[in-house]
């Protein structure tokens, strides 16, 4: 189990920190700031599993204020059937043990994503 001091306690805060003020701006972000910012100076492993509660929360809390749930299902179920496989296909590469592919991983992720936005 990782060390958690208080000063790395305070990086980890300032981080989704930042990384809420993304999405507070731009309506995503939350993950993808946060654990490119992470990863920089922690385990992948670590990064992701710090990610899961904040983001869920997010996301739920976004997805149910937003306006027409039914009319999102419909027209997001392609993406979000591919979230699926690569969340099964990211924890499979996440718990191989092998701490240089997971890393490997994210980064390529992590290019792919800032390719396609622009």
């Amino acid at each position: 189990m990782a060390d958690f001091s208080a000063e790395y306690l305070a990086v980890v805060a300032l981080i989704f920190f930042l990384a809420g003020i993304v999405k507070g701006v731009t309506g995503m972000g939350l993950p993808t700031v946060s654990m490119g910012l992470l990863g920089a100076f922690m385990p992948a492993v670590t990064a992701a599993s710090l990610l899961i509660v904040p983001s869920f929360i997010t996301n739920v809390w976004q997805l149910f204020s937003g306006p027409s749930f039914g009319r999102l299902i419909k027209r997001l179920w392609p993406m979000m059937l591919c979230i699926v496989a690569g969340t099964i296909a990211g924890a499979s590469l996440l718990t191989s043990g092998n701490q240089q592919l997971a890393t490997t991983g994210l980064g390529a992720a992590l290019v792919v994503y800032a390719a396609s936005v622009f």
